[in-house]
């Protein structure tokens, strides 16, 4: 007899631990319906090199625009979009100013190493005279996806 009564106890235990589970797994999915909210799950969580654990959305804009060339005001590049723009072009002794308009950091480096901005945070510029006519190729060390040109004239 005293086999039955430990197996009746069991099986008592296992239902209502069973019985337990079931009404939180309920009660989780009626507070779930209650909200108007959708559950948030956030499809932007890559882990990958563009800041591992980023759950930003992320940003829409327009196409990168044109760099800009003046001789008066010089060479813009703007960091948009997780982006350098169109090649940009500038003349020998202009000044270039690249500015990062992104959330995240970026760096304005020459393949060649003929300069290296350093990392820019959001809204942050870094300015470069060039005194050598050329084609630079650079990048962003941290994401070396980003890539783009400039042509020194003069």
């Amino acid at each position: 007899m005293g086999a039955n009564n430990t197996l009746n106890r069991i099986v008592g235990w296992v239902l209502t631990s069973a019985a337990v589970v079931f009404v939180l797994l309920l009660a989780g999915v009626a507070s779930d319906a209650l909200t108007d909210d959708p559950p948030v799950v956030s499809p932007y969580a890559t882990g990958s090199d563009d800041e591992p654990g980023d759950t930003s959305p992320p940003t829409t804009s327009a196409p990168p625009e044109p760099n800009d060339t003046t001789a008066a005001t010089g060479t813009a590049i703007t960091i948009s979009g997780f982006a350098f723009g169109e090649p940009a072009a500038a003349a020998v002794g202009g000044e270039v100013t690249v500015t990062n308009t992104d959330a995240t950091s970026h760096t304005w480096t020459a393949r060649d190493g003929t300069f290296d901005s350093g990392s820019l945070g959001g809204g942050d510029s870094f300015s470069f005279v060039f005194d050598a006519a050329g084609d630079y190729d650079f990048f962003c060390s941290i994401h070396p996806s980003m890539t783009g040109s400039i042509s020194v004239t003069g």
